[in-house]
């Protein structure tokens, strides 16, 4: 059996794992590589659609995989692998993002909420079409392996760990994970079945190693923090979360029954919640039946709110009675404030939303910018959706894997603390275990 990692080594994101024996496998996630953002290629400059993926394999974007993507172009070094399936653990755009570069052949496996967020990002065009998708709930044969999904709970909801079932043991593989949301008893979870099961290998996000201190806020705690600030304004609360994120826009709903306020919406935020609304979410569902939730209508004539032109709401019934109001704006949506009017009293609470300030210097810069035009105070009042360094230290000795392999980490080493047995990765090589 071999592993392959082919980005987040030594690096936050991009994870793509290869895992196979006797030349048939599978991949774990497919995601975008950030820390190689606007290194070759940016939103002015592109691949070569005709060399399509030939650049990005070029400039390591994508792994030399032969039969992986939708064009065959012959590269140096291909590794010679029938891919049966790729196995996706949530829906965050450094473990999704690159999904349309797969062939059509290739069984796409994920989560409904996961399938329902890849629509969504490919409504905004973050990400092309997508076929051969398959909603990932039973055991999956490929070869000598067997494939199962254990839910685990991320700041995006349909995120799961991975079980594989090798002639030489189990190997589990953590996705993205923390312990202060509303679900924590997932991940508790699955930490306790990871143990009981005596794992040959475990593969293990890092992220927040090198972080220094740096709080994880459960939901309840961070919508006190939330109120404490409303409470000396009184005025109109703006929220930014982030657009897949139920759990943190189910908290902004709660501080706007709480305060006896109308929960007011932009058009990204209705829409991926209709789509958890139509597999099942009952907070997707009622959010949106609720009399008092509003969706944000622009004057904009191109937008289509026939889903939900019943209970749309403009600019000036906002501006004119803030008070009354709790209004979550997506960052694109920025601009709309010129027509709000956000009086003095008004509030911003940036919370996990676009722009990410690490990532997205430009923007966050431009977001600035808007805030002090209208002299709004800016809160970045905000939980971390991975777990922190003694979280993450005390799953991996609880698991107690034969073999640890850190990823999704720019510090690797930090789990030797706890175990002897990390293997510290190298980007591209196919390990033997």
């Amino acid at each position: 059996m071999r592993i392959g990692f082919f980005d987040g080594v030594r690096e936050i994101g991009g994870n793509k794992i290869l895992i196979e024996e006797n030349g048939e496998g599978f991949i774990l996630d497919f995601g975008k590589r950030f820390s190689v953002n606007n290194t070759y290629f940016n939103d002015y400059l592109g691949e070569r659609e005709w060399k399509s993926p030939n650049d990005y394999i070029k400039t390591s974007i994508l792994p030399p995989i032969k039969g992986l993507y939708k064009r065959e172009i012959p590269v140096e070094n291909e590794i010679d692998v029938n891919i049966r399936g790729v196995f996706f653990s949530h829906a965050h755009l450094d473990h999704i993002g690159l999904i349309d570069y797969i062939n059509d052949s290739i069984p796409k496996y994920m989560s409904s909420y996961t399938k329902a967020v890849l629509d969504h990002f490919i409504d905004r065009g973050l990400i092309k079409e997508v076929k051969n998708v398959q909603i990932f709930e039973e055991p999956v044969k490929i070869g000598s392996f067997t494939v199962k999904p254990i839910p685990t709970d991320h700041d995006i909801p349909g995120s799961f760990a991975t079980e594989v079932d090798t002639p030489k043991g189990k190997i589990f593989y953590t996705g993205d994970i923390y312990f202060h949301g509303r679900y924590p008893e997932k991940s508790l979870n699955f930490v306790k079945y990871a143990h009981d099961s005596k794992p040959y290998i475990l593969i293990t996000e890092g992220t927040r190693f090198g972080w220094g201190f740096i709080a994880s806020p459960t939901e309840d705690e961070l919508k006190k923090e939330i109120v404490s600030v409303l409470n000396q304004t009184q005025g109109l609360l703006i929220g930014n979360p982030y657009e897949p994120h139920i759990s943190r826009i189910l908290t902004f709903y709660e501080i706007a029954k709480e305060k006896g306020r109308k929960f007011v919406m932009t058009l990204p935020y209705a829409k991926i919640l209709k789509r958890y609304k139509l597999i099942g979410d009952e907070n997707a569902e009622k959010i949106l039946s609720d009399p008092d939730t509003f969706i944000y209508k622009p004057d904009n004539p191109n937008l289509n709110f026939e889903d939900f032109e019943e209970k749309t709401i403009d600019a000036n019934s906002i501006s004119t009675d803030q008070n009354k109001f709790v209004l979550i704006l997506d960052f694109l949506n920025t601009p709309e404030l010129l027509d709000i009017k956000p009086q003095k009293n008004a509030i911003y609470v940036h919370s996990g939303g676009e722009p990410l300030a690490s990532l997205d210097a430009e923007n966050t810069k431009i977001l600035s910018n808007w805030l002090n035009m209208f002299s709004v105070p800016y809160f970045r009042i905000h939980s971390p959706g991975h777990a922190p360094q003694q979280e993450l230290l005390w799953m991996a000795k609880e698991i107690n894997p034969q073999i640890l392999l850190p990823i999704h980490t720019q510090i690797p080493e930090r789990f030797e603390i706890v175990s002897n047995n990390v293997k510290i990765l190298e980007r591209g090589i196919l390990y033997d275990f």
